[in-house]
Order: C-alpha cells, then sequence, then structure tokens
C-alpha cells in the first residue's frame, strides 16, 4: 500500500491547524491590542442642581450603608456646611481601601468652608477582609459611580473639586476628563500604569483580564500572606479589580487621540520617586496631554524622603511614624492647605 495518501491526508491535517492557529492568534490579537470589545466609557451627568436634593441623596446612601455589613468606618463620609459652597471636594480613596483613609483630608477641606463628599467604592468597605467582591468590579460600574459622586457635588458646590489617591486616583483623573463641573483635579500617584510592566502590554492585560473567566488574587504584603490579615484593611487585591480601573485609562487615551488637552479645568499631579508600584513618569508625560503647561502644577516627593505608596491614610500598614510625619508635610505643601498631625489624631 502506497503511503502517498496518508501522507497527504497528514499534509491537509496540519494545514488545517496551521490555518486555526493563525485565525486565533489573529481574533486573540484584534481582542486584546484594539478597543474592538472596549466599553463606552463617556460621562452621562445628570447633576443635581440645589444643594436640598444632594444633601438627600448622600442621606440614602448613608442609610443604605447602614444596612451593609461593613468594616468599622468603611462607609462614606460627608461633611457638609448645611449651604451650597462655593467649592465641593469630592474624595475618592483608594482600591481595597475605605474612605476613612481620607478622614483627616477631608476635615482639613471641611476646616476650609468647602462641602466635602467621601463616597465608598464599589464592592469596599465590607467587613469581610478575605472578600472576593473585588472580583465584580468593572470600568462600566467605576464609571457609573464616579458619575453620580460628581452629580452630588455638583449640587454640594458651584464647581467642583475632585480628589484621589492611587485607584482614586484614576476615578480623580476620569472625572476631570469627563465632567465640566470639575474645575480642579488632585491626583495623588494615580493608578494609570504599573510600575515595573513595558508601557504596550498594559492595555493588552487589562482586556484580557476583563475578559477572563477567572479571576486571581495577589496579597498585598507576599512575605506575610494571610497572617496579615488581622492588620491590614483588606490584605489582598483581584487582578480582574485592577484592570477595571486601568480600562478608565485607556479610554482616557482614546480620548485624546481625537482631542489635544481636552481636560478644562487644572490638575496638581503629586508623584512619590519612592513608590515603584506606579510608573510615575508615564503618568507626568500623561497628564501633561491632557492640560496645557500653565494649568498643570506637579508636586515631586523624592525617593529620598523614603515613602511608601499609601501616603494619605494615617493609619499605615507598611509605615513609620516619621514616614507618615513626612507624608503629611509633603501633602500639607502639595495641597496648600493646613493637615493636622497625623500621630496626634489616631
Amino acid at each position: 500500500m502506497s503511503m502517498r495518501p496518508i501522507w497527504r491526508l497528514l499534509g491537509r491535517l496540519l494545514a488545517i491547524v496551521v490555518a486555526l492557529l493563525l485565525v486565533a492568534t489573529a481574533a486573540a490579537s484584534i481582542l486584546l491590542f484594539t478597543p474592538v470589545l472596549d466599553p463606552s466609557l463617556g460621562a452621562r451627568p445628570s447633576p443635581f442642581v440645589s444643594y436640598s436634593t444632594a444633601a438627600a441623596q448622600i442621606d440614602q446612601t448613608l442609610a443604605d450603608e447602614a444596612e451593609l455589613p461593613l468594616i468599622a468606618k468603611g462607609g462614606s463620609i460627608a461633611l457638609l456646611t448645611g449651604k451650597r459652597a462655593k467649592t465641593a471636594v469630592v474624595i475618592f480613596h483608594g482600591y481595597t481601601n475605605t474612605p476613612d483613609e481620607f478622614r483627616l483630608i477631608a476635615r482639613a477641606y471641611a476646616d476650609q468652608g468647602y462641602n466635602v463628599w467621601v463616597p465608598r467604592l464599589p464592592h469596599h468597605g465590607l467587613a469581610d477582609k478575605m472578600t472576593a467582591d473585588f472580583s465584580l468590579i468593572t470600568a462600566e460600574e467605576l464609571r457609573a459611580f464616579i458619575d453620580h459622586s460628581i452629580d452630588i457635588a455638583a449640587g454640594l458646590g458651584e464647581q467642583v473639586l475632585a480628589l484621589g489617591a492611587s485607584g482614586g486616583g484614576t476615578l480623580a483623573t476620569w472625572a476631570a476628563l469627563e465632567r465640566r463641573e470639575v474645575t480642579r483635579s488632585v491626583l495623588i500617584s494615580p493608578l494609570l500604569s504599573p510600575g515595573g510592566y513595558p508601557r504596550w502590554l498594559v492595555p493588552p492585560m487589562a482586556r484580557a483580564l476583563r475578559l477572563s473567566p477567572v479571576d486571581a488574587y495577589n496579597w498585598w504584603s507576599p512575605e506575610k500572606g494571610a497572617a496579615n490579615v488581622a492588620g491590614m484593611v483588606y490584605p489582598r487585591y483581584s487582578l480582574k479589580g485592577i484592570a477595571a480601573f486601568l480600562e478608565l485609562q485607556i479610554w482616557a487615551e482614546s480620548r485624546l487621540q481625537h482631542e489635544a488637552f481636552p481636560v478644562q479645568g487644572s490638575i496638581l499631579l503629586i508623584r512619590n520617586d519612592g513608590d515603584p508600584s506606579i510608573d510615575h513618569d508615564f503618568n507626568e508625560e500623561f497628564v501633561g496631554r491632557l492640560v496645557p503647561p500653565e494649568r498643570l502644577s506637579v508636586h515631586r516627593i523624592p525617593a529620598s524622603a523614603g515613602l511608601n505608596h499609601d501616603i494619605v491614610c494615617p493609619d499605615p500598614e507598611f509605615a513609620t511614624d516619621a514616614q507618615v510625619t513626612e507624608a503629611y508635610r509633603q501633602l500639607s505643601a502639595a495641597l496648600q492647605i493646613p493637615l493636622p498631625d497625623p500621630l496626634a489624631v489616631r
């Protein structure tokens, strides 16, 4: 029996397999390296037009949170004057943290006569420190959350200052770009591009995580792992959760392809060069494309200050008292408002 027909059949099968692999590779490249399936994250504003309606919305939010199993001090914070102020401050806390992270800064702004709203991020503040709810965070949900937060702030003040740290800084960046009510934004080490990764790899990684049916969790402190559950707000983080924040930056990047300096307000970027978890050079370059130089300020904390990623929380997991004091000295200089001694008011 001749082997020629068998070899011909094997050749055809090999050609089919190669073709299928090429098609799968092309499809994966399109899905991961192009915005074909990216969610639409443009603003859908519905601002409250009066102080009373905005305050009532806050009351309802706080009442709803009272029914949830939240960690101690895990709920939203409202520091209101009782009337509409010239400026309302909306503060977005960090990923896997709580509004309490900003309690001292919120109080400092309130003492200056601002109405201050620190809303609890979706799926945050839960009493279960090992919660898997961070996997449920989506970019669309974050977009709706920011919109609603700015809607409330619009009723609290004639203009809005949006401030955020880390993942909250990502939200404040989106707010600066998408909401005209925001006249000033303060971005503290915003999570726009994680440190240690080539920039070209971040968008496909975020898309792959969004499309993945499964998630993975990492420890914030790998050397301690589960042993550090009691000592942290939340000891681990979801990769899908981080991807949701990064998708907001990917959306902002797409806006920059069609519009130069799209942000109408001013931006203060606080970069901490001692923090390796954030690509600070990318952050500065990126916000430099959002606003012209005359509306951009950069407060640079040198690496020699020895500060870690979370410079806002007065009860940090990985900082000495000296680092906390230095962090608040830097924050006071950058924000240009007096801040309390974080050690004296713990």
